[in-house]
């Protein structure tokens, strides 16, 4: 009715798909089958996840168990429209996402990678250690990630500055232009004709 475009929705944070104890595992990968549902049902076209943190595992397993969730979730999906998209996060903690090797990682490891996309966040990968702030460093991970991931596949852009310093780790978001990253690469991701379509 409000004749907005582009409207993704977020899963739960309680959700880990990378989880190694195997009750918490099943719960998310039940957890969001329902997500998708409900933004089938709604008309949503994406929900966003985090990819999960792989607590007392590691980085490869974590990466392995994800992939492992998301076919789970494909095969219990089939006919649902509505895809996941990975978000990129800044690396807190045990948390997977924060390379874009990561994201490339589970895309390649899963059955029906075309049923994925991928979210990024500016305040998770400028504290991940992806720079922005100039032409120079916009274009050198932009280039980065498109050679990685695929631009083709960023479907969604979190816009968000950072309470925390560059390559910090932190996961704290700020106001746009009142925290680290400053105005200057929103500026660059705004008239960027690559992304004039995606919705940010």
């Amino acid at each position: 009715e409000s004749g907005l475009q582009g409207v993704v929705s977020h899963d739960s944070y309680l959700i880990n798909l990378a989880a190694p104890d195997g009750e918490l595992w099943t719960k998310s990968i039940d957890s969001f089958i329902v997500e998708l549902q409900r933004a089938e049902q709604l008309g949503i076209p994406y929900v966003v996840l985090h990819p999960g943190a792989y607590t007392t595992s590691s980085v490869e397993a974590g990466l392995k168990r994800v992939a492992a969730a998301l076919d789970e979730v494909h095969r219990q999906t089939r006919g649902i429209d509505a895809k996941c998209l990975l978000e990129t996060t800044s690396g807190q903690g045990s948390c997977l996402g924060c390379r874009f090797e990561h994201l490339a990682e589970i895309l390649g490891g899963v059955r029906d990678p075309e049923r994925l996309g991928v979210c990024v966040d500016t305040c998770h990968i400028f504290s991940a250690g992806y720079p922005l702030g100039t032409e120079e460093e916009y274009a050198t991970t932009m280039g980065a990630l498109g050679k990685i991931v695929g631009l083709k596949l960023v479907k969604a852009f979190h816009l968000n500055d950072s309470k925390a310093r560059f390559g910090s780790g932190v996961d704290r978001h700020d106001h746009i232009g009142r925290g680290q990253m400053g105005l200057e690469p929103f500026r660059l991701l705004l008239n960027d004709s690559r992304f004039r379509r995606v919705p940010m």
